[in-house]
């Protein structure tokens, strides 16, 4: 696959795959575009756009094949997994 960043070719599994859906008129130009259609009920085209990243890393870090740690949200605040996981668990061993 091609990366969208750099397009160096990297494996299916080393690619991070995302998908934009965004308006093709910026935002200040919907409503002169609506003013002067002809149509009523004109819906603006989206854009939907597939993007191959490719994350950028050391030499041997490129061995790695695992998967890149996912980004969660908890209470509307970036929350890693792992430290998520390991904070549950040290307040499970003292509630115990």
């Amino acid at each position: 696959m091609r990366g969208s960043n750099c397009s160096r070719c990297v494996p299916k599994d080393k690619a991070i795959e995302r998908f934009t859906v965004r308006n093709m008129v910026e935002s200040a130009a919907i409503r002169d575009i609506s003013e002067e259609s002809v149509y009523q009920e004109y819906v603006i085209p989206k854009l939907y756009d597939r993007l191959m990243l490719v994350r950028v890393r050391s030499r041997e870090g490129r061995r790695n094949h695992a998967s890149p740690p996912r980004v969660r949200f908890r209470d509307c605040k970036k929350v890693n997994p792992a430290v998520a996981a390991a904070a549950d668990a040290a307040a499970a061993k003292v509630a115990s």
